[in-house]
């Protein structure tokens, strides 16, 4: 079996009496861009702080590529490369000087900082001080300066935070291409439509704990409600009928459309129901999301861990 990228194993922190991570476990293989789910505060920012030994855990182990973080913290945290929310520079320096910096601690050849700021787009303005990059060439810059030592693993907290959608789009092209050259992706977000648009596969923790692990697609088919776009006419007829059906949790009208949340395997049964009240139904186009996973998982409260 070939050796994970990463294998948590029985994380276990608190910060005084309050428990941040309870028996935290799970593997990424290598070459996925695996996506690490919760709500704020549940306990990822400890998770990636852990594996970067920024923080010790009370118990339990971290090991990249199989090498412990504590037995041979050398050789296991050289392999990885990291992001943490918004990066930081000297603003007063050109995007070539800061990653000059990092490269002289590193022992990286200058010659690769050329091809960093190729990749993320900002070879052209290299020469420029920070203070005139706008936030998405900051976090392009951060990117560059995350994969500068060319790791095996990167670790992204929160990579499109704070972004507009423009600069989320071109983080998430960046991921892949990351990706498709060969190094794995653990990637920490609250932000489930960004996971769903990017990973292969993730994990959700809520309060410190494992809920699920998984490929995206198949936990997806796994939710207990479905979410659909419906056309439909008359649109004004079709949401008064829905809106007195019981298995229906959720409905609106967007775009000239109708979308619904409603129990699993209803959705055949609410079509007939309006076929038969002379509703003409254009399409009907599945819609199920992350967030409608995570909601029918937690439902707005805590739930109880899966067993590992």
């Amino acid at each position: 079996m070939p050796t994970p990228a990463l294998e948590i194993t029985g994380l276990h922190k608190a910060f005084g009496k309050f428990n941040v991570l309870n028996d935290l476990s799970l593997k990424v293989k290598a070459g996925e861009v695996f996506g690490f789910l919760g709500p704020n505060g549940a306990g990822k920012s400890t998770t990636i702080r852990i594996i970067l030994s920024l923080v010790k855990a009370d118990s339990g182990s971290v090991n990249i590529f199989g090498q412990s973080i504590i037995k041979a913290r050398h050789h296991s945290l050289g392999k990885i490369g990291a992001m943490i929310e918004k990066p930081d520079f000297y603003l007063y320096l050109s995007a070539e000087e800061n990653l000059k910096i990092l490269a002289r601690m590193t022992d990286t050849p200058f010659s690769r900082i050329d091809h960093v700021l190729d990749m993320v787009g900002l070879l052209h303005r290299k020469t420029d001080k920070v203070k005139k990059y706008s936030q998405g060439m900051k976090q392009r810059l951060g990117l560059a300066q995350a994969i500068l030592n060319s790791p095996r693993l990167l670790v992204l907290d929160e990579p499109t935070n704070g972004l507009d959608p423009g600069g989320m789009k071109e983080v998430r092209d960046l991921i892949r291409r990351f990706s498709d050259d060969g190094i794995t992706v653990f990637l920490s977000s609250h932000l489930l439509q960004e996971v769903e648009k990017i990973c292969t596969s993730m994990a959700i923790i809520n309060e410190g704990y494992l809920i699920r692990e998984g490929k995206v697609s198949d936990l997806l088919t796994e939710s207990s409600e479905q979410t659909v776009r419906i056309n439909a006419e008359p649109i004004e007829s079709a949401l008064a009928l829905i809106s007195q059906i019981p298995s229906v949790t959720q409905v609106k009208q967007e775009e000239g459309s109708i979308i619904l949340i409603a129990s699993k395997g209803k959705i055949p049964s609410i079509i007939a129901h309006l076929a038969s009240h002379g509703i003409q139904i254009q399409s009907v186009i599945p819609q199920t999301t992350l967030e409608d996973y995570f909601l029918s998982l937690t439902g707005g409260k805590p739930i109880q861990p899966v067993d590992v």
